[in-house]
């Protein structure tokens, strides 16, 4: 009996070790929020570039409401995707959980910075080209983002966004006082994170398990 006992122990813990595996295996299931914002990003950057440039005869008025407008819309988006994602399999996975807290804190920070310069702007202590920085500020939280995916779901491909974005932190840094600096953050917007974003979503189990 006791021989009985220690077998269903065994292939209990052998069941549940072949869980654990699966789990830690499970998809990232944060592409589909990687697109939202990297294509909407990459969207308002580059109509910002267009602006300021000329290229667009809206006038600096316009970028108020753009910006504003984004973080409107990017903001309900984001809650409908949270929404679509609740029953996906793996969602309960270690790096699905990583991800559901980190993304948002990274988001929070990012947002956090830019409601200072909004307030050092309106008190006169910012001048408002400071505003630029924003960019270079968001690039090194989005590639701090990537490079814990990789590292804790072990997958080498999210290197790939991780060093587009971490460059492109770079190279807003260097060209943040220019014009170019949202061009920059259009193309690594696109290039790091809208991309990228649909390589999770293939890899998403379409069905509840």
């Amino acid at each position: 009996m006791n021989t009985d006992r220690k077998t269903a122990a065994r292939a209990d813990l052998a069941y549940l070790r072949e869980m654990a595996e699966a789990g830690a295996k499970a998809p990232l299931l944060g592409g589909r929020f990687m697109v939202w914002w990297g294509g909407l990003t990459g969207a308002v950057a580059f109509a910002h570039w267009l602006i300021i440039t000329g290229t667009l005869d809206f006038g600096a008025q316009a970028l108020w409401p753009l910006w504003l407008g984004y973080m409107v819309l990017g903001s309900i988006g984001s809650a409908i995707l949270g929404w679509s994602v609740r029953n996906k399999p793996g969602a309960g996975s270690m790096g699905n959980r990583v991800q559901q807290v980190l993304w948002p804190v990274l988001g929070g920070c990012i947002g956090l910075y830019f409601a200072g310069l909004v307030a050092g702007m309106l008190t006169g202590l910012v001048p408002g080209a400071l505003i630029n920085t924003m960019l270079p500020i968001a690039f090194l939280a989005y590639g701090t983002g990537w490079m814990v995916d990789a590292l804790l779901s072990r997958e080498r491909l999210l290197l790939v966004p991780a060093i587009i974005t971490l460059a492109a932190a770079f190279f807003g840094t260097a060209l943040v006082m220019t014009p170019w600096v949202y061009l920059v953050a259009s193309a690594g917007m696109l290039l790091g994170t809208f991309i990228p974003g649909f390589f999770l979503m293939a890899r998403e189990p379409r069905d509840v398990v």
